[in-house]
């Protein structure tokens, strides 16, 4: 083997300031799980300018609650919340130094595998274009049911070379219970179509730790 161990680390958090793909989103944080079990951390960001200075000004704030416990990493996968950031020097934000908090082990009841989910048309196909942007198809490839969490995102335009920032969301009401190995298409209400860039899933378990 060697003198040298060059496996990853079973737990890794990263964040992504600007998508290399200009259709995903910008301001991404990626808490990746290569335990065996599921993992619902508790993160606080402080950020950083493209000098590594922190910006003590600037608020941070996420869209589906990775900062208090509300995204949970399946094992083997990951999970991905989208950063958003407010007051004096948010446009400077470069880096985000990234502390766990904290970290419960999740019994995901064999769910080793994220939800998938993407824009559709009427036609249920994929797009990126938010005025074709009717529904929310969504894909479940684990062997057990999971119940599904879904929030909208609406992103500012871009502006040159800098990030994205996301200026909106709207998590839907209730949750979505997918059956084993299976897909299905959730038609927007028709006051929130048009508005929203990219779609976010997660899936659902109950919380257990302090309220």
């Amino acid at each position: 083997m060697g003198l040298f161990n060059r496996r990853k680390p079973p737990i890794s958090v990263s964040y992504v300031p600007k998508a290399s793909d200009p259709d995903a989103p910008d301001q991404t944080v990626t808490l990746s799980n290569g335990s065996e079990v599921g993992l619902r951390p508790i993160l606080r960001f402080v950020p950083r300018d493209q000098y590594g200075r922190e910006l003590p000004n600037v608020e941070v704030g996420t869209v589906l609650g990775i900062d208090r416990g509300a995204v949970v990493a399946p094992p083997g996968s990951a999970a991905t919340d989208v950063l958003h950031f407010h007051g004096q020097g948010a446009r400077n934000v470069r880096g985000v130094e990234v502390h766990v908090e904290g970290m419960e082990q999740v019994d995901l009841d064999g769910i080793v595998a994220p939800v998938e989910a993407l824009m559709v048309d009427l036609e249920e196909h994929a797009t990126l274009d938010p005025q074709d942007f009717w529904g929310i198809g969504l894909v479940n490839r684990n062997e057990v049911p999971i119940s599904v969490g879904v929030t909208l995102v609406e992103y500012e335009e871009r502006v040159g070379d800098a990030p994205r920032q996301a200026v909106d969301a709207v998590t839907l009401d209730g949750t979505v219970d997918l059956a084993s190995q299976s897909h299905e298409v959730v038609w927007l209400p028709e006051e929130v179509r048009g508005r929203f860039h990219g779609v976010l899933a997660h899936v659902v378990v109950p919380w257990t730790g302090p309220t």
